[in-house]
């Protein structure tokens, strides 16, 4: 009776395990759990490796209060350079825009002072002829003679 004993209790002991298995694998979503449990019924010293398996699998790493200060400081940081990035894109955007219309407006410029001289030639051009017609209309009136003027703007 002591061999049925013994067989019983080194059965009852390896589904203990394998439950053991099968319950912290499904509670922990270990890779592989089936083939754990399988293993472990087979060759229960597997169950041994198992739990060093899933001690290492499940340990999280664990960050202090200040390490997780310093993690937060460091994403705001780098969030604020690419806002400042952004920013810097879109001015120098902007400048290049307001470049482009500078050099437009300075074309335009010179178009308005070609055409200013252009009116003022003309103008000169009318001026002038408005006076010789009314130093005529003076000789005129005057009864001078053509020759007589001549004579007068030489002297």
């Amino acid at each position: 009776m002591s061999d049925i004993l013994k067989i019983v209790l080194k059965y009852s002991i390896t589904f203990l395990l394998v439950y053991l298995v099968y319950r912290d694998s499904k509670k922990k979503d270990i890779r592989y759990k089936n083939l754990w449990v399988i293993f472990s019924l087979i060759f229960p010293p597997t169950a041994i490796a198992y739990l060093l398996y899933s001690t290492l699998a499940s340990k999280k790493v664990v960050l202090s209060r200040r390490q997780k200060v310093d993690i937060a400081i460091r994403k705001r940081a780098e969030e604020h350079k690419k806002k400042i990035a952004k920013e810097r894109n879109a001015l120098e955007k902007a400048k290049e825009e307001e470049e482009k219309k500078n050099e437009l407006t300075l074309e335009e410029l010179e178009q308005i002072k070609a055409e200013r001289l252009a009116a003022k030639k003309k103008r000169l051009k009318e001026l002038e002829e408005e006076r010789r017609y009314q130093q005529e209309e003076n000789i005129k009136k005057m009864g001078l003679s053509s020759y007589d003027t001549n004579k007068s703007k030489k002297e």
